[in-house]
């Protein structure tokens, strides 16, 4: 379109146009404020046109098009489309609770992360040693009620079985992802230790027996001794 005489360039916003710029009009340029943005500002130059936007301050996914025409006879007409997604990210990462540090082989722990308030709200997905742990049923995601702007936090329950034989330990990841593209991550990490070791019913079981046995060989040396003075005082 370079040999034709520019008539227009036009900015939209989804179906709503919202900056217009006329080279034969006197101001040249016009702003539109549509409901949910406030258009600030907006200049050209011999090869560009540039709009300056305020979006709504919650999740919102827009198509903004650009449309270029010329002067007749052909009144030739270029567009071109990129989608904006208005998104928010947390302060913090994930938080995990409901982790000891050591555990014993067949141990049921019930896991909780939680992420930091964002928009849109992230989703949360749990790893165990690099594993993927597809959620149960009662496991899905619970997202919570809005904050001002928009803003919503969500958590996740993991149910962990440590494995029922030996030691070792177990690295449980969170992983809070926002739903953006690309999607934007954070993550975080505990390591539970299982160790195996002997239960303290087992000590006490075992301090128990050796108390009796105890006893057993006091009466035993109690028996002997009054023997050894009965024998002795019979000489």
């Amino acid at each position: 379109m370079d040999e034709h005489r520019l008539h227009s360039v036009k900015w939209y916003r989804d179906m709503n146009e919202i900056f217009r710029y006329n080279p034969s009009q006197k101001p040249p340029i016009r702003l539109f404020n549509v409901s949910g943005i406030m258009v600030q500002s907006g200049e050209c130059a011999a090869e560009w046109c540039a709009v300056r936007v305020m979006p709504p301050p919650v999740a919102t996914r827009a198509a903004y098009t650009c449309e270029i025409s010329t002067e007749g006879p052909k009144f030739l007409i270029a567009r071109q489309t990129k989608y904006m997604t208005v998104s928010a990210m947390g302060d913090r990462a994930p938080v995990i609770s409901g982790a000891p540090p050591l555990v014993r082989p067949g141990d049921q722990l019930m896991l909780n992360c939680s992420s930091d308030y964002s928009l849109p709200p992230s989703n949360i997905n749990w790893y165990i040693d690099g594993e993927l742990q597809k959620p149960e049923p009662w496991e899905q995601a619970v997202v919570s009620s809005p904050r001002e702007g928009g803003l919503r936090a969500s958590w996740r329950v993991l149910r962990v079985t440590a494995p029922a034989r030996g030691s070792g330990a177990l690295r449980v990841t969170c992983e809070a992802e926002l739903p953006l593209e690309p999607p934007l991550l954070r993550d975080s990490s505990v390591l539970i230790t299982v160790h195996s070791h002997t239960h303290p019913d087992k000590y006490v079981a075992n301090r128990g027996q050796s108390s009796v046995l105890s006893l057993h060989l006091l009466k035993l040396s109690l028996i002997w001794t009054f023997m050894e003075i009965y024998r002795y005082m019979s000489l």
